[in-house]
């Protein structure tokens, strides 16, 4: 983990830091792809958000074994009085890439000559709780081929801003292995080589082992909105999905 300094952090999802002068008093910190931020069960004395990439949430479910559940990014609190826990952290949390951090004591954060730090981390926390919940409702309402669209396409949300360098025209290249795709999806391997092989078929996507790229990036960008309107049928096989896709690219097209 490397510090860079205190500066005043300005991000999508985050309250404007002109005029929230609270947040200057936060240090930044990056962490590594693959780096964990935050240990399951460790106390949280920090209220920590973040301002820079994307990290990905897992739970212990046996003795060595942890599940990944969600992922998070720019503008999700992650830390102290969060909706990932009070006093001591609900799940680990590991840079899915290389992730940028604001650190605040908890004193500082419940000082009450700052009035509106209530209302600004409210809305941090509520947007958290959001994509939160949205993604385990996912994980437990989808099937596999559902599932691993949601995650995709939650990765595209997370990583387009941040992974310009991995953007080349309407597509963009998800520093993300297969393996931890199938994790946050909830499958095998075996199964998430099959389900990325047909959307590759279809055009939507190329694999390697160490990174998927996403085609029509666009059209996945505003794929878990059209979910959110039409239902999850949408996204129920492969041909529904290529179609639903295809109907994104062509009126995002119409209205350039």
């Amino acid at each position: 983990m490397s510090t860079r300094g205190t500066r005043t952090p300005t991000h999508d999802g985050a309250p404007d830091a002109t005029s929230d002068d609270w947040l200057a008093d936060g240090q930044i910190r990056t962490y590594r792809r693959g780096q964990k931020i935050i240990e399951a069960g460790t106390p949280l004395a920090e209220w920590i958000a973040i301002s820079g990439g994307a990290a990905f949430l897992a739970a212990k479910v046996a003795a060595d074994t942890r599940v990944a559940v969600a992922a998070l990014w720019l503008g999700d609190v992650i830390g102290a009085d969060s909706p990932l826990g009070k006093l001591a952290a609900r799940y680990d949390v590991t840079a899915l890439v290389d992730v940028t951090t604001i650190h605040i004591p908890m004193p500082r954060m419940k000082d009450a000559s700052v009035p509106q730090r209530d209302a600004a981390t409210g809305e941090l926390y509520a947007a958290t709780a959001s994509r939160l919940q949205d993604q385990i409702t996912m994980r437990l309402a989808g099937n596999g081929f559902q599932r691993l669209i949601s995650v995709l396409a939650t990765l595209a949300a997370a990583l387009s801003s941040s992974q310009r360098a991995g953007t080349v025209g309407n597509s963009l290249a998800l520093p993300v292995s297969q393996a931890c795709i199938g994790q946050l999806s909830g499958l095998s391997r075996r199964q998430t080589w099959i389900y990325l092989g047909q959307l590759a078929e279809r055009g939507w996507s190329r694999t390697s082992r160490t990174k998927v790229t996403l085609e029509g990036l666009n059209a996945w960008l505003s794929l878990m909105g059209e979910v959110e309107s039409r239902g999850l049928d949408c996204i129920a096989t492969v041909d529904q999905c290529d179609m639903t896709l295809s109907q994104l690219a062509s009126s995002r097209t119409t209205l350039k």
